[in-house]
């Protein structure tokens, strides 16, 4: 796990605030949801077949929704595109992503959905791209002086 190369105070700070962040995720996607009565998810959610080849799965559903996930992903794709190099920065995201989505499974009133997963790992995949200019930029700076 090779870190980027950011001064202490910026790597803290930038985990730290990554946590924060990652625990406010983790509440706002595995907490219950008292006004929920049922989920409409397919059997198995994301690991069932079906719900990823199903016509309704990537034509039905908010595009507000889509865009939120997406938007609440990439803060933790720039942080991690940030910290780590290589495919680890692009690992911890998607992991991330993939457990909340696995853990949604047993939940009741939670539903895991395909268009979730999707959603969640692009939002990562925009913030990499943000920390890949940044870190092109910081570089180009670097080697100016």
């Amino acid at each position: 796990m090779t870190m980027f190369p950011l001064g202490r105070p910026a790597r803290t700070t930038i985990a730290a605030l990554g946590a924060l962040y990652t625990g406010a995720v983790l509440w706002v996607t595995l907490r219950p949801l008292p006004w929920a009565t049922e989920g409409n998810q397919e059997a198995y959610g994301i690991l069932n077949l079906q719900s990823w080849i199903g016509w309704s799965t990537w034509t039905e559903g908010s595009p507000l929704e889509i865009v939120a996930n997406i938007l609440m992903f990439l803060p933790i794709g720039l942080a991690s595109g940030l910290l780590f190099r290589g495919s680890v920065g692009l690992l911890v995201p998607i992991a991330l992503t993939l457990v909340i989505e696995l853990a949604q499974i047993p939940l009741a009133d939670r539903i895991s959905h395909p268009r979730d997963l999707v959603a969640n790992a692009s939002g990562a995949i925009l913030g990499l791209l943000i920390a890949a200019a940044v870190r092109r930029r910081r570089r180009a700076g670097l080697s100016r002086r």
